[in-house]
């Protein structure tokens, strides 16, 4: 059993070290959450008068909200409002009669999570958090003949671990593991004495995260501009031929490395071009904003560039022609402060070369 004061220090240790770590790379920003909970009562002894009983609990269930803020570096921090229901299966001891009620909580908690970043859309996560719980006990009986229908507000704490799989526009998947306790509660049982009962869950949870962005204007199709026409010669009466645009550039969702259907127009026009133009070499360079690590845009632009060779291969250019590479956060093609979201610098440019 996880102790209190472990608990407590694992929370505080990550406090102090959310505004200093850059190890994890995870963008900034604001999220909503939701989950239902699959609880799992432990067995909890109650004690009356001196004598211990056991109360078994059934499979219960919850629910529960949260909003939070990611910093950027791995750590995020958020507040969570949750519920657990759990009906009493069965006491065991000395007690005599028949069972029933049960023990619920809703529990308002601060947690303090990290992100491992995988460099992939699948983010593993821990943390812990403490706060506060009502926990009722809802005619809960039989605990050495007495019944507990009462409720008290206890300390909580919580360890957790778990997995977010990220999808398209902001929203994400969740799924995680939670410990949850407080220290032993005391009820009033209806003899006029007070019953000290256990109270821990093991909880499996999922659901859902939706990370706020804010909206950007759609940016259009950039390319650069045409060549000039060398002079031709007086003589010379044949019309000249407009030149086949040599670059394209095509934008990404934040921070997403997959292919909107306007970038997959934009690169089958430029895979016609390839055929008709007689390019043999192709340069491919991803781009990010500025939201978030170096290292962790390295890595983005990286796969930016990564989408948009795969997509050239599938249309029939060769890969071997291909050049993908990542710039990172380093060149903007709007210039904007440290971690700023803006929508034309997510971007990778396509360069065709005779």
């Amino acid at each position: 059993m996880i102790s209190l004061r472990t608990m407590s220090l694992a929370v505080a240790t990550l406090a102090l070290l959310a505004p200093l770590s850059a190890q994890a790379d995870v963008p900034a920003g604001w999220y909503l959450g939701g989950n239902t909970i699959m609880s799992f009562q432990t067995d909890a002894d109650s004690t009356v008068s001196g004598v211990t009983d056991s109360v078994e609990s059934k499979t219960g269930w919850g629910l529960d909200g949260y909003g939070g803020y990611a910093w950027g570096n791995g750590f995020r921090a958020e507040a969570e409002l949750a519920y657990r229901h759990a009906e009493a299966d069965n006491v065991t001891g000395t007690n005599s009669g028949a069972v029933g009620g049960g023990i619920h909580n809703l529990a308002l908690m601060g947690n303090v999570l990290y992100d491992i970043d995988t460099g992939t859309r699948l983010t593993p996560y821990v943390g812990a958090g403490i706060g506060t719980s009502l926990v009722d006990a809802d005619n809960l009986r039989t605990m050495n003949g007495a019944t507990a229908d009462d409720d008290r507000i206890a300390f909580a704490y919580q360890g957790i671990a778990g997995a977010t799989l990220a999808l398209d526009g902001g929203w994400a998947f969740t799924a995680d593991y939670r410990y949850f306790g407080t220290p032993d509660v005391k009820f009033k049982t209806n003899t006029g004495v007070r019953a000290e009962t256990q109270n821990h869950s093991h909880n499996l949870m999922l659901g859902v995260r939706y990370t706020f962005e804010k909206p950007q204007p759609k940016p259009a199709l950039a390319s650069a501009p045409a060549p000039v026409a060398a002079p031709v010669a007086r003589k010379a009466a044949a019309p000249l031929v407009a030149p086949v645009p040599q670059s394209y550039m095509v934008f990404f969702d934040f921070d997403r490395a997959t292919l909107t259907p306007e970038a997959q127009r934009i690169i089958a026009s430029a895979a016609e071009d390839v055929k008709k133009g007689g390019y043999v070499r192709l340069l491919v360079t991803g781009h990010t904003d500025t939201m978030g690590t170096v290292k962790y845009n390295q890595k983005l632009s990286e796969r930016r560039a990564a989408a948009v060779k795969t997509e050239f291969a599938r249309l029939g250019v060769p890969a071997d022609e291909i050049i993908a590479k990542g710039a990172g956060k380093g060149s903007l093609m709007v210039p904007t402060a440290d971690q700023v979201r803006e929508a034309q610098n997510r971007r990778a440019e396509i360069v065709l070369q005779k």
